[in-house]
C-alpha cells in the first residue's frame, strides 16, 4: 500500500439536488438505492423508483400550492423522511430538519424562527404535532409520514393526467435548499442556510477524495448534516445501496442481516466498538496471541500479502463479514482507533466539516492518510490558516461553493463569521508540509496563560482519555493560571481509580509540555451534560 497522493477519483459534477436525483436514476436505474424493513419485510427502492417518488410527492406539494415554502421535518430515520427532504427541495421549497431529541418547546422555537409552514412528522412524534396544533405557530399544514404513500398516489395520478410542472422544474443552483439548526457545544441554535450547489458540490468533492464501494447502513440521524449530506447525498450520487436503520437498538442485528461494506459513524461508535473487541479478546485470554497475529499480519502487509481478513475473521463476522471501510466525522478521533481497525483489515477515514460548510471540508483518502490529521482539503473549497503563531497554529478559514449562504434571520451573526469570502470556522489548526489539515481545538476554548502560552483544552483532554483508561469524560479549564481537569471516572470497572488518578496524572504530566501540565483534578459523580449529538456542553455561552 503506497501512502502518497494520487489523482482524484473521476466523479460527474452535479450542481443541485434535482440534478443529483435525475443523474442517479439515469445511471443506476433499477439498482437498489434504499432498503428498509417494514412489518418484518425488507423493502427495496430502486434509483428509478426514488426519482419517480420524488417527482410524485413534489407534484402533490405543488398541487397544494406550496412554493418557496419552508417544510419542517421531524422523526426517526425512514424512507419517508428522505423522500420528504428531496421532494421538498426539488420542487422549489426549503427543508428544515429538526432534532427529535429536543424538548418540544425548543422545537417550537426553531419552527417559529424558520417560519416553517408545513410540518412533516413521524407517528412517534405526534405529540410534537399536537403541541404545534394547539400553539400559535407558523405551521399551517400537517403531514403524518404514515400518510405519505397515499399522497404519492395522488401525485402519480396528477402526473398521469399531464401535470409535469415539477417533473420539468429547473432548480436554481444557488437557491436555498435547507435551513439546518446547529448549536455546537457552547451556543444557542443558529439556522444555517445551505444552498443546492453547496450541498451537491460538497457531496461530489467527498467522492473525488474517497472511493466508496458497496452497501451502507444509515445509522446517523438525518436531521444532522453528517447523516443527510455526507451519507445520503454522497451515496445517492455514487450509486450505493443504503439500508435505513430506524432505531439504534436494531443496529447490531442490522449489521448481521444487511452485512454492509461501509459505515459512516461518529467517533463514539468507533471507540465503543474497538473497546468491546479488545474486552472480548481479554476475557478469552487471547490478548498476547492477537497482538502477535497483528505483528505478523503487518509484516506480511509490507510485502504485499494481506491476511487480515483470515487472521481476524471473527472480528469481521461481528460486523456482518463484509465491512471494509468506516468513515468517521462529527468529532475528533484518536489515531489509535484508526490504526487499530486498520490492523484488523478495516480502513478508517477521518473527516472534518461544519454545518456551515455543508458538512465537509477535508477527508483522508483510501490510500493517502496521516493518522491524527483530519485529511486533505476537498476540491470544493480552499483553506487558509489565519494569523498562525510560531508553531503554525491559527484559525481555520474556508471558502468555496460549499460554504453557507448565512445564518437565517441573523445578518449580524453572519457578518461576524465572514472575512470577505472566507468563513471563519472558530477552529484552531494547521496545515503540515504535505497539506494535511490538523485540528488543535476551538478558538473560544483556548486558555491563554500569563506567560503568553496558549493551551488548547482538547489536546489535554485527548491525552487524558488516551493514556488513562478509566477516565470516561473530561473537560479542561483554567483558574488563576492553573490547568484543571474535571473528570467523570469509570468506577464500575475500575473500583480503585479515585485513589489512582493523582499519580497517573503526575505520570502523564511528564510527557506533556510543562505549560500544559495539569495542576488540579476535580472528580464528578455524574456525566457531563451533552448535546443531542453527544458532545459535552461547556459551561459558557457564545
Amino acid at each position: 500500500m503506497k501512502n502518497k497522493q494520487y489523482p482524484y477519483y473521476q466523479v460527474v459534477q452535479v450542481n443541485n439536488l434535482k440534478e443529483m436525483v435525475n443523474y442517479a436514476a439515469e445511471k443506476y436505474s433499477d439498482n437498489p438505492a434504499f432498503s428498509f424493513k417494514r412489518n418484518n419485510k425488507k423493502i427495496k427502492i430502486s434509483y428509478r423508483q426514488f426519482k419517480s417518488d420524488v417527482d410524485a410527492l413534489g407534484t402533490y406539494f405543488y398541487n397544494k400550492g406550496f412554493s418557496n415554502t419552508n417544510f419542517a421535518v421531524i422523526g426517526e430515520n425512514s424512507y419517508e423522511w428522505i423522500l420528504t427532504y428531496f421532494s421538498a427541495v426539488n420542487s422549489g421549497n426549503v427543508i428544515v430538519p429538526l432534532d427529535k431529541e429536543l424538548p418540544v418547546v425548543d422545537i417550537r422555537n426553531l419552527i417559529e424562527d424558520s417560519r416553517a409552514e408545513v410540518l412533516v412528522y413521524s407517528d412517534n412524534n405526534s405529540t410534537v404535532a399536537d403541541f404545534m396544533k394547539s400553539s400559535n405557530t407558523s405551521i399551517k399544514y400537517f403531514i403524518n409520514m404514515n400518510d405519505i404513500m397515499d399522497l404519492l398516489k395522488l401525485g402519480y395520478e396528477s402526473i398521469k393526467n399531464g401535470e409535469k410542472s415539477i417533473v420539468n422544474y429547473i432548480v436554481n443552483d444557488k437557491s436555498t435548499a435547507a435551513i439546518m439548526y446547529t448549536s455546537g457545544t457552547t451556543g444557542i441554535a443558529k439556522g444555517v442556510v445551505l444552498s443546492h450547489i453547496g450541498i451537491a458540490n460538497g457531496a461530489t468533492a467527498c467522492l473525488m477524495n474517497a472511493k466508496i464501494v458497496g452497501t451502507n447502513i444509515l445509522v446517523l440521524p438525518l436531521h444532522h448534516v453528517f447523516g443527510s449530506i455526507a451519507v445520503t447525498c454522497t451515496m445517492l450520487h455514487n450509486g450505493n445501496e443504503v439500508f435505513i436503520n430506524s432505531n439504534l437498538q436494531n443496529f447490531l442485528a442490522d449489521l448481521q442481516e444487511f452485512k454492509p461494506h461501509n459505515l459512516f459513524l461518529v467517533p463514539l461508535f468507533i471507540e465503543t466498538f474497538y473497546k468491546k473487541i479488545w474486552d472480548g479478546i481479554d476475557k478469552k485470554g487471547k490478548t498476547t496471541a492477537v497482538n502477535k497475529l497483528i505483528r505478523v499480519s503487518n509484516m506480511l502487509l509490507k510485502i504485499g500479502i494481506d491476511v487480515r481478513r483470515v487472521f481476524f475473521k471473527s472480528i469481521h463476522k461481528a460486523f456482518g463479514g463484509n465491512l471494509r471501510l468506516i468513515l468517521s466525522g462529527g468529532a475528533p478521533i484518536d489515531k489509535k482507533y484508526m490504526q487499530g481497525f486498520r490492523d484488523f483489515g478495516i480502513n478508517v477515514l477521518n473527516g472534518y466539516g461544519l454545518t456551515e460548510c455543508s458538512g465537509v471540508v477535508s477527508v483522508t483518502r483510501n490510500y493517502h492518510y496521516l493518522d491524527g490529521s483530519v485529511g486533505l482539503v476537498l476540491p470544493c473549497c480552499e483553506v487558509r490558516i489565519f494569523e498562525p503563531n510560531e508553531s503554525g497554529h491559527g484559525e481555520i478559514f474556508v471558502k468555496g461553493n460549499n460554504i453557507m449562504l448565512g445564518y437565517h434571520n441573523s445578518k449580524e451573526a453572519t457578518e461576524e463569521v465572514f472575512d470577505g469570502e472566507w468563513f471563519k470556522t472558530g477552529d484552531i489548526g494547521y496545515l503540515d508540509k504535505d497539506n494535511f489539515l490538523h485540528l488543535s481545538g476551538r478558538k473560544k476554548n483556548v486558555i491563554v496563560l500569563n506567560n503568553g502560552k496558549n493551551v488548547y483544552p482538547e489536546e489535554v483532554e485527548f491525552a487524558l482519555l488516551k493514556y488513562i483508561d478509566y477516565i470516561k469524560e473530561v473537560v479542561i479549564f483554567a483558574d488563576n493560571n492553573i490547568i484543571i481537569a474535571e473528570v467523570f471516572l469509570d468506577i464500575e470497572n475500575y473500583p480503585d481509580c479515585v485513589s489512582l488518578i493523582n499519580n497517573d496524572v503526575i505520570k502523564l504530566n511528564k510527557n506533556l509540555p510543562p505549560y500544559m501540565n495539569i495542576g488540579k483534578i476535580i472528580t464528578r459523580d455524574t456525566e457531563f451534560t451533552k448535546t443531542t449529538t453527544k458532545k459535552i456542553k461547556r459551561s459558557y455561552n457564545d
